[in-house]
């Protein structure tokens, strides 16, 4: 079992969970987001949908065999409404509302880092992507559900978290940040966002839900047909931090049957990852299903994913990790598209495909010419193996036939001096 660190910071850091206490059964039939503490846990399970089908204990084996001796380990910094810390390693804590565990109200943050670091299931069954990275606990908001705008996320209060991210990030080896919910533009978030980004972080946004009648965002994205104010959807404009540049945003690739209705169009996707079916934890501490596409849980296991690529390449800067990351995905950099960017995260590929990313992220590609591209040439002739030969004869011909001529010549000259 892993150890979690203390630690205490400056300005709203509180301690940070020491150990981590026994493993409670679990509850994988549990949907993550329907669960609480006052919910018994079931004692029964199943594995891991995601997890199985992204190859992701072949991931992790690549990074175990491959990485450089690590002596510090890679930290996922989660910005939402708290963690439950005896299921996941959470290495600190940054409060910006409420105070303690009053922030456990709404279980998306335990959910999301339990699909980035959470800890094997009582079976063995494995939760986590990365299984040797730690969490960093970033409270900014209670309750998305909430009457009272005060516990719903705002932009206000995610620039104060960024920026304690921004601040603390070279100190507690913090690589990747993740938000897994939207909020509206703002210039201060903008700020925030690019303070992350030069202290090196990669931050990974979820791209949108669908929003429910009458929740927040709700009228962007109308469906009544009558409404002149229809358009083509796209999320793009609207969700943040999502839409900011050099954010990763990810989509979910949809359930099983294909479905995508509780995702949005978003042009600024940069990839996607599969959220059905993935198994997680919940503020019961049981573990539990992810039983709806969710943005917000695919966001989580790129989180992961990155932080697996953090371990292998610790020299790679943050535009390095990323280029990898799309560079390997199986759809294509050159026709992204609004529901998968450049497609599902391969994580084996991302680890391992011999990439050479520059600082900025470039990724130099070389493309095989085709026979019917290549630039028509004449054909070239066959050796002659006889041509010095029969060089060799002309010039013997030549000056043999010269001796004769001169001959010719001299006879009658040559004839009257003998007479003579």
């Amino acid at each position: 079992m892993r150890l979690t660190a203390s630690l205490t910071l400056a300005i709203g850091l509180t301690a940070a969970v020491v150990t981590l206490g026994a493993t409670p059964s679990y509850a994988a039939d549990n949907s993550c987001l329907a669960v609480d503490e006052t919910v018994a846990a079931s004692q029964t399970g199943r594995a891991s949908a995601p997890y199985e089908d992204l190859g992701i204990a072949d991931a992790q084996t690549a990074v175990e065999r491959l990485r450089p001796r690590v002596t510090t380990p890679v930290r996922v910094a989660v910005l939402g409404p708290g963690i439950r810390g005896d299921v996941v390693p959470v290495y600190g804590t940054g409060v910006f509302v409420g105070s303690g565990d009053e922030l456990l109200q709404d279980p998306l943050g335990t959910e999301v880092a339990g699909l980035i670091a959470g800890e094997d299931r009582p079976d063995g069954q494995p939760v986590g992507f990365a299984r040797d990275a730690q969490v960093v606990d970033v409270r900014v908001y209670r309750d998305s559900g909430s009457a009272d705008d005060a516990d719903r996320p705002s932009a206000t209060v995610l620039t104060s978290g960024l920026q304690w991210v921004a601040t603390y990030a070279s100190f507690m080896n913090i690589k990747v940040a993740v938000v897994p919910f939207a909020v509206r533009p703002d210039p201060g978030l903008r700020k925030a966002v690019r303070a992350v980004q030069r202290a090196g972080v990669v931050l990974v946004a979820a791209s949108g839900d669908r929003p429910d009648d009458g929740t927040e965002f709700a009228a962007d994205f109308a469906t009544d047909p009558e409404d002149p104010k229809v358009r083509t959807e796209d999320a793009g404009p609207v969700i943040f931090p999502a839409g900011y540049p050099g954010v990763v945003a990810v989509n979910s690739s949809g359930d099983p049957d294909g479905a995508l209705a509780n995702v949005l169009k978003n042009s600024r996707t940069a990839v996607a990852a599969p959220s059905y079916g993935a198994v997680s934890y919940g503020l019961n501490g049981a573990s539990c299903l992810v039983d709806q596409t969710s943005t917000a849980a695919a966001a989580g296991e790129v989180a992961g994913v990155l932080a697996l690529m953090a371990e292998r390449f610790p020299d790679d800067l943050a535009p390095q990790l990323v280029a990898r990351l799309v560079n390997t995905a199986d759809g294509t950099t050159d026709d992204p598209t609004p529901l998968t960017g450049a497609g599902v995260v391969q994580p084996y590929e991302a680890l391992t495909r011999a990439l050479a990313p520059s600082k900025s992220g470039k990724v130099e590609r070389t493309v095989a010419r085709t026979a019917t591209e290549a630039r028509a040439t004449a054909p070239q002739p066959e050796a002659d193996l006889l041509a010095s030969t029969r060089e060799n004869a002309v010039w013997w011909g030549l000056i043999g036939g010269g001796l004769i001529v001169v001959t010719l010549m001299l006879r009658p000259v040559l004839a009257r001096r003998r007479r003579t």
